[in-house]
C-alpha cells in the first residue's frame, strides 16, 4: 500500500496496514535539508525546490509532502503587501494591507496568482505531482480566511470588530476568502491532492466559541466548498487550544483536523471520531526539537494511546517545526508510528 493509499484510507476512516505519518507544513525544515532557506529558494528553479522536497521526503518517509508550506505571507504579497523574509523561518508581514476595513478591496486578491514566488512554488507542486503524486499525498498550504482578514486589515482591528462593527469584520473576512482562494486554485490546476488552511487567528486563546462559528466557520465552508468541488482534500490547522470548538470542523467541509498539541487526544477523538479523521499532537518544540529521538518515540506512542490506534489518526506534530529540528528526530517519528499495526 502506497503512501497516498495510506491517507486517503485514513481519510475514509478505513483501516489501514499501519499509522500514517506526516510532517504539517514542515516548508523551512525540508528546503534548509537542501541548503536554501525560503528566500533563497524562491531565486533558485522550481526543478531544484521540487528535488529537494523529493529527495528529503525519500530521507525521511512520510505520506505527504507539502510544495508551498511556509510561503503563507506570500498571498498577501501577491495582493500588494510588504512581507519580510527571515534568516531561516517563515517571512513577517510589516503592515496591513488596508488602513481600515472601509477600504478594503476584493480587486486586489485577484493579483495574488502574479506573484513570481508563488508562480515558482505552484512549478514546483506541478513537478513533484507529476513524479511522485501517484503514490505520496502532495499538498500545499494557506492561511485560512479569517487569518487572512487579520492580515488584511490588522489582527487588532479585526479583534475590535467583532465586537463593536460586525460588518467591517465581515467584509475584511470576504476579502480574506476571497484571497485564500485565488492563492490556493492554481496549486489545484498543477495536482496538488490534499490542501491545508491554517487560522492560527481563530484559536481558542484568541476568540470565544460563538466567535469562531459567527465569524470563522462560514468562512472556512465557503472555501472550503470550493476545494472540495474539485476532488482535493481539505485539512485545517487551527493553533492552540481549539477543544470547545473541535465538533464545528467537520461542518467546514474537512477531511482531517490538525491539532495543536494545547489538545488533549483524547477530547479530539471524542468529538471527531468516527466522523473526520484527525492529525497531532506532537509537541513541535518541547518534543520534535529539544527530545532525543528515544525521546521523540516516547511521545509518538503516549499520543498513540491517547488517540487510540484506531482508523482515523494521523501521527503528526502540532504544528510547523523548527528549521532546526534534527532529522532523526523526524526519523523517529516515522519509525515510532510505523510500529503500530492497525
Amino acid at each position: 500500500m502506497t503512501h497516498r493509499d495510506i491517507i486517503e484510507r485514513t481519510i475514509r476512516l478505513q483501516a489501514t496496514p499501519r499509522l500514517p505519518v506526516s510532517l504539517l507544513s514542515a516548508g523551512a525544515w525540508t528546503l534548509l535539508r537542501g541548503g536554501l532557506t525560503l528566500e533563497q529558494a524562491l531565486t533558485a528553479t522550481p526543478e531544484r525546490v521540487a528535488a529537494i522536497i523529493a529527495a528529503t521526503n525519500e530521507e525521511v518517509g512520510c505520506d505527504i509532502v507539502w510544495p508551498g508550506s511556509g510561503y503563507h505571507n506570500l498571498a498577501v504579497r501577491g495582493a500588494g503587501g510588504v512581507i519580510k523574509f527571515r534568516a531561516k523561518g517563515t517571512p513577517d508581514v510589516m503592515a496591513p494591507l488596508f488602513a481600515s476595513a472601509a477600504e478594503v478591496d476584493l480587486r486586489r486578491a485577484a493579483t495574488v496568482s502574479d506573484d513570481p514566488g508563488a508562480r515558482l512554488l505552484v512549478a514546483a507542486a506541478r513537478i513533484l505531482a507529476r513524479q511522485i503524486g501517484a503514490h505520496t499525498v502532495v499538498g500545499t498550504s494557506s492561511w485560512a480566511p479569517f487569518t487572512l482578514a487579520g492580515h488584511a486589515i490588522g489582527v487588532e482591528n479585526l479583534m475590535r470588530a467583532l465586537r463593536k462593527s460586525p460588518a467591517d469584520a465581515h467584509r475584511a473576512l470576504a476579502f480574506g476568502a476571497e484571497l485564500c482562494w485565488r492563492y490556493l486554485e492554481p496549486f489545484i490546476d498543477a495536482g496538488v491532492t490534499m490542501i491545508s488552511i491554517a487560522d492560527p487567528t481563530a484559536s481558542g486563546d484568541l476568540i470565544s466559541r460563538e466567535q469562531f462559528i459567527e465569524f470563522v466557520l462560514p468562512y472556512l465552508k465557503n472555501v472550503g466548498s470550493k476545494i472540495k468541488a474539485r476532488g482535493v482534500l481539505l485539512t485545517v490547522h487551527i493553533c492552540g487550544n481549539t477543544t470547545n470548538r473541535l465538533d464545528q470542523i467537520p461542518l467546514a467541509g474537512a477531511d482531517l483536523m490538525s491539532v495543536d498539541y494545547k489538545v488533549d487526544l483524547r477530547d479530539a477523538r471524542r468529538a471527531l471520531g468516527g466522523k473526520i479523521a484527525f492529525a497531532g499532537n506532537l509537541n513541535p518544540v518541547a518534543v520534535m526539537q529539544r527530545e532525543t529521538p528515544a525521546g521523540v518515540a516516547a511521545a509518538v506512542r503516549d499520543a498513540v494511546g491517547k488517540a487510540s490506534p484506531a482508523a482515523g489518526y494521523v501521527v503528526m506534530p502540532g504544528c510547523d517545526i523548527p528549521p532546526t529540528v534534527p532529522v532523526d528526530n523526524v526519523k523517529a517519528m516515522v519509525a515510532a508510528a510505523r510500529e503500530y499495526q492497525l
